[in-house]
């Protein structure tokens, strides 16, 4: 009956940074103390048990929008706030600086972890629903972590060409985190940008410039921070520029370990890895069920239906996604584990 409730836990992350960012300045003690429910979502994904498949829900649209909408205005809030918070910091004394220092290194870790968590996981939501309005959002919530061009990288060549060759977003057997984000980060602009090229010479469009959507993204994020640093300052406009990274880099994380060696189907038949965490279900509003995803995109978040039909995660979105970057080879070795037990299973 409340079972709908459980989608609320997409709340406290961005609701958590939220709150360090308008009760600041922070003694050190205090801005550590912050960083506390980050440590308890990691844990708690760690324990969560498995999902439990569950019919369609039937309540109202609007409520499911309007945690869309909610967690949207969080992320704008949110960097609203970083940025008027990183003014604020005093530089007078030893004292100060070594406080703002550590101000600085939380503010990374909550507003970076809240925009690749929540931020990037709503704007991915929207930029699939069929309204002009719902991708527009999304596209703004994209330039907050100044990663616009993801929409058409991701659409045109994730979506299109799902662990084929000319799927840059599937992580290749073998290949580390770091050389995968070497190859992603400034390669997803490279192929948006020829993309788009490719659509506007095809249209026979004579403003190819100013119509390239990739352009248009680009020079939002040039004015934002253009304005960040006239208004805020250039430690401001680092920051934001900071947490964009640490956010994409999670975004990039996740896409690395969703279809990490499943490159022209070597293993078997599969849309990618099985996440079985019913905590990240829920938190992350429906995308570790990525399966379901790409067998129908335009499925809204809580709609996704739950497969099996691939290799098997050992923990949650959370929990994999500091594995992959701190334990690469210990995550690969278990990849190769899982891979060749799916393999074994289906043949």
């Amino acid at each position: 009956m409340f079972s709908h409730f459980k989608h609320l836990l997409c709340f406290i992350l961005p609701v958590a940074t939220l709150m360090f960012l308008s009760t600041g300045l922070h003694s050190i003690t205090s801005a550590l103390a912050w960083t506390i429910p980050f440590w308890l979502i990691l844990l708690a994904d760690w324990l969560s048990p498995n999902f439990k498949t569950e019919s369609i829900p039937k309540h109202s649209q609007k409520f499911y929008d309007g945690i869309l909408y909610a967690l949207t205005l969080l992320q704008l809030a949110n960097i609203i706030l970083m940025l008027n918070y990183v003014c604020q910091l005093r530089w007078e004394s030893y004292n100060d600086i070594i406080i703002s220092l550590v101000n600085l290194v939380v503010i990374r870790f909550l507003v970076g972890t809240s925009s690749g968590t929540s931020g990037i996981v709503v704007a991915h939501e929207l930029i699939h629903r069929p309204q002009f309005s719902w991708q527009l959002l999304g596209r703004l919530l994209l330039c907050t972590v100044c990663y616009e061009h993801f929409v058409v990288a991701h659409k045109r060549g994730h979506h299109l060409n799902l662990s084929m060759p000319d799927d840059i977003a599937t992580a290749k057997l073998g290949e580390s985190f770091k050389d995968y984000w070497r190859r992603v980060y400034l390669g997803y602009l490279h192929y948006a940008w020829r993309s788009e090229e490719d659509r506007l010479t095809l249209s026979q469009n004579q403003h190819r410039l100013i119509d390239n959507q990739v352009f248009q993204g680009l020079l939002i994020e040039l004015a934002l921070l253009m304005l960040i640093i006239a208004y805020f300052g250039w430690l401001a406009a680092f920051m934001f520029f900071y947490q964009a990274i640490a956010a994409v880099r999670i975004l990039e994380t996740v896409n690395y370990f969703q279809h990490w060696g499943l490159e022209n189907g070597q293993f078997g038949k599969t849309y990618g890895w099985v996440s079985h965490s019913s905590l990240s279900r829920y938190a992350l509003i429906g995308l570790p069920h990525h399966i379901g995803h790409h067998e129908n995109e335009n499925k809204h978040f809580h709609e996704i239906a739950y497969s099996e039909q691939g290799p098997s995660l050992p923990y949650g979105y959370f929990v994999m996604n500091l594995w992959v970057k701190l334990g690469n080879t210990s995550y690969q070795k278990m990849a190769v584990r899982e891979l060749q037990n799916f393999q074994n299973l289906r043949f």
